[in-house]
């Protein structure tokens, strides 16, 4: 199981709640398969929330009409834990990860993506 970190801002993070989706304008969420933890960058707020499952694998199109086809590589998610959350700043700072940084998005090292899932699967709802 891989670990991917999608992103949103303020316009486009409603949509990929109401959706169920995450997307990119790039095709690296191909490489995404059924099963692996997703993670969501709001760069605008500087908030790594998480924890998802990718429902299907990644593919061109899955809602075609969504964001007027500028974000065409998606994947339809589904919770991972009962209700997804911010991950802790205070396991972003043991692991050297800054949200309110910069943009980020893709494939997780590995050990830190299991790091991060392991912190919102060890919390209680």
């Amino acid at each position: 199981m891989r670990h991917f970190v999608f992103e949103c801002n303020s316009d486009t993070y409603l949509d990929c709640m109401t959706h169920q989706v995450f997307a990119s304008n790039t095709a690296w969420p191909l490489q995404v398969t059924q099963g692996d933890y997703l993670f969501l960058h709001h760069y605008e707020t500087g908030v790594l929330l998480g924890l998802w499952r990718a429902k299907t694998n990644g593919a061109r199109g899955l809602v075609p009409k969504l964001w007027r086809g500028r974000f065409p590589f998606q994947v339809m998610i589904e919770p991972a834990i009962t209700r997804p959350q911010d991950v802790p700043r205070e396991i972003l700072s043991e692991l050297g990860i800054n949200p309110s940084a910069g943009r980020f998005e893709g494939l997780l090292d590995a050990s830190i993506g299991e790091k991060l899932a392991n912190a919102l699967l060890a919390q209680k709802p």
